[in-house]
């Protein structure tokens, strides 16, 4: 009675919470060490095989083949994609005759992505001083169901990769130079065709370039100066030729006075008398006229003709003036032109040099780097340029890499047995009746008069034992069941091994 009016203690309660769910815990351990424990039994023992990849450069003029070939890592993850490729691997799972118990049960595919589950490729590089890690190798490893194939398979893919590496440098330095000779010779082209519209503009617009302005302009002088000179020349001919037109028209006015005397003196003769004033001075003027006539006539005889030179001289020469004039003005209005469309010509003139300059710096970029690729092309055919190399091969392991079994036995008997304390707690919390006198006082603050002991009855125990018998040929069923569910999914398979030993593989 004392203990009932101080409570229960804790030790009586979980003693307590023991008795009455025992079986709902042994239940709870039983079928979940059923489903943990064949996984730690029979997991495969799997083997792990590493080969060790470097990249390496022998020679420091490799920085040309750069040019012609991918990066680094954009070629490492090609070649991977190839290796990994159905075909590659379907032909490695023959060879090496790899999962045997399972071809002819499942599909290629699925053997093929079997296989690259169980390939793991590992970069290795080194900080460079651009900021971002650098591939120098790479490690290839394989988890096999034996150590056999746990060699073979990384070993067969190193040498893969050695070989992909040098088949794809070689043949992209060769593509690329057979690209870039392809692309030199349109640029060739365009270049030529780029100066031959340059020459051919210039020979059209030839005095009419924009540096030939200064030597229009000077030449427009000398040819102002000149219609100047020539317009001065024209003046004195004209003058000259003037003066002796005017010569020829003195003589002629002399002829003209006679005759008109003469007509003078004959109408005058018809009316008046030979004594008559007006005649008689009149046939003196036709007198005096007459005398210098015959004076004159001896000496215009001898100068008549060459006047006549003279004037006819002038006259060419005036002629010949004004030809010049009209071929000055003409070569003034065609240099005057060129000034005018130099502004013109001169833009058209810088698009035609911008072409050129275009095309030609085009030409002489892909000029170098078709030296370059010609270079690298030959740098692969001597294997002096970048290369892969196996360092270590796999060798056979003589023990599995997982999985730690007794570790595994450990963690599920830890699971079951926190499962099966989990489910006890959990049944009691869910039990809202009353077991002990401590409780009630807890529950009720009315006081507790009395108990009733539990009074056990002799009964007939066949039926107790018969559901006692069910239920435990139940329970032995269901660990049974799980147990084998548990072997088939444990059986070879290696990527669950591989996600339970972790950091180990």
């Amino acid at each position: 009675m004392a203990r009932s009016q101080i409570g229960d203690s804790g030790l009586e309660l979980i003693l307590d919470i023991l008795r009455r769910r025992k079986w709902a815990g042994l239940m709870t351990f039983a079928a979940i060490f059923s489903l943990a424990a064949p996984f730690s039994i029979f997991l495969p023992d799997i083997y792990r095989g590493s080969a060790t990849v470097i990249v390496e450069s022998q020679d420091a003029s490799s920085d040309f083949v750069k040019a012609s070939v991918p990066e680094l890592e954009t070629r490492l993850v090609t070649i991977q994609q190839e290796i990994l490729s159905r075909s590659r691997l379907s032909d490695l799972i023959n060879r090496l005759n790899l999962y045997p118990r399972m071809r002819g049960q499942v599909p290629t595919d699925a053997l093929v992505e079997r296989m690259r589950r169980d390939i793991h490729v590992e970069f290795t590089g080194t900080d460079q001083n651009r900021g971002r890690p650098t591939t120098i190798g790479l490690k290839i490893s394989y988890i096999g169901l034996d150590p056999k194939s746990a060699a073979e398979v990384p070993n067969a893919l190193a040498s893969l990769y050695v070989q992909e590496n040098s088949r794809m440098r070689e043949r992209q330095t060769g593509q690329m130079a057979q690209f870039l000779k392809s692309q030199l010779a349109t640029a060739a082209q365009e270049l030529e065709r780029q100066d031959g519209r340059l020459k051919a503009f210039k020979e059209q617009r030839a005095g009419e370039l924009p540096d030939q302005v200064s030597i229009n302009l000077v030449t427009l002088e000398r040819l102002n100066t000149q219609l100047r000179i020539n317009t001065e020349n024209q003046q004195k001919a004209r003058e000259r030729h003037d003066h002796l037109v005017e010569q020829f028209a003195r003589g002629g006015e002399s002829h003209d006075e006679l005759a008109a005397l003469r007509q003078k003196l004959n109408d005058l003769q018809v009316k008046f008398t030979d004594k008559y004033p007006e005649v008689i001075q009149i046939k003196a003027q036709i007198s005096e006229l007459e005398r210098k006539r015959v004076n004159e006539s001896s000496s215009q005889t001898s100068r008549l003709p060459r006047l006549t030179e003279t004037v006819r001289s002038t006259e060419g020469e005036l002629s010949a003036l004004q030809r010049e004039e009209q071929m000055l003005r003409a070569q003034i209005a065609t240099y005057d032109q060129r000034l005018q469309l130099a502004p013109k010509h001169e833009q058209e003139l810088e698009k035609l040099e911008s072409d050129y300059k275009t095309a030609k710096a085009t030409y002489d970029s892909l000029q170098s780097r078709y030296e370059e690729a010609q270079l690298a092309d030959s740098l692969e055919q001597t294997k002096k340029g970048e290369s892969f190399r196996v360092l270590d091969t796999a060798i056979a392991p003589t023990q599995p890499a997982a999985p730690n079994r007794f570790r595994l036995l450990l963690m599920a008997l830890g699971f079951a047995l926190g499962s099966a304390v989990g489910v006890m707690l959990l049944a009691e919390h869910r039990d809202t009746s009353f077991h002990s006198i401590g409780e009630l006082r807890q529950f009720t603050s009315i006081p507790v008069l009395a108990s009733i002991p539990y009074l056990k009855v002799q009964t007939n125990l066949g039926p107790q034992l018969l559901r006692v018998a069910l239920s435990v040929g139940v329970v032995v069923a269901v660990c049974a069941l799980l147990a084998v569910a548990s072997y088939h999914a444990a059986r070879e398979n290696t990527q669950l091994v591989w996600m339970l030993a972790g950091s180990q593989l």
